[in-house]
């Protein structure tokens, strides 16, 4: 679908549009800690839209919650979202080819980059002493949030890239042919 006035193709931003919607109404449900729709929506983006506009829709998303329940320190927001923004990029390229066993890759790679950041976040407030041992508290403490989080991407991943596949199918199966 192309504007008439124009030679690029809206498709991109309808996907991001549409993710963008979806990302931040869910991510406005109640949820446990740790159990957001975020990665999903940072997985449906590197698999469907071009790199530029990758981080839009896990942008939005998150924004959009903070906006509305409240921001936090500055340095862990940047964290935060960088780890948003970097677990979708990083899987990039494992979705490349979307499938089941890259779905389930890309949704423990995206949790992992974003444990590996946003862990970082309470050594910027002071929750814990800048040191060896205060790094290694803080990861520790932050792994029943990582495994939410490869639990979420899983559980959400699957049902969003299965329905995107069964309504595929569905139009393909459906959809009128040309001359016939």
């Amino acid at each position: 679908m192309t504007h008439p006035n124009s030679s690029q193709d809206l498709r991109p931003w309808l996907i991001a549009l549409t993710l963008c919607t979806v990302g931040a109404l869910s991510h406005l449900l109640p949820h446990p800690a740790g159990m957001s729709t975020v990665g999903t929506i940072g997985m449906l983006a590197a698999a469907y839209l071009p790199r530029h506009l990758l981080p839009l829709p896990v942008l939005v998303s998150v924004a959009t919650v903070d906006a509305i329940i409240g921001t936090y320190g500055t340095a862990a927001m940047a964290l935060v979202y960088l780890a948003h923004i970097a677990g979708a990029a990083g899987v990039a390229p494992v979705l490349k080819r979307v499938g089941f066993l890259s779905v389930g890759a890309a949704a423990v790679i995206s949790a992992l980059i974003f444990y590996l950041i946003s862990n970082a976040a309470p050594m910027t407030v002071g929750y814990y002493p800048n040191t060896l041992a205060g790094w290694l508290a803080c990861y520790i403490a932050g792994i029943p949030f990582l495994l939410r989080g490869i639990a979420a991407n899983l559980i959400f991943a699957g049902v969003a890239f299965g329905a995107i596949r069964g309504l595929w199918l569905l139009y393909q199966r459906w959809a009128p042919l040309p001359n016939q």
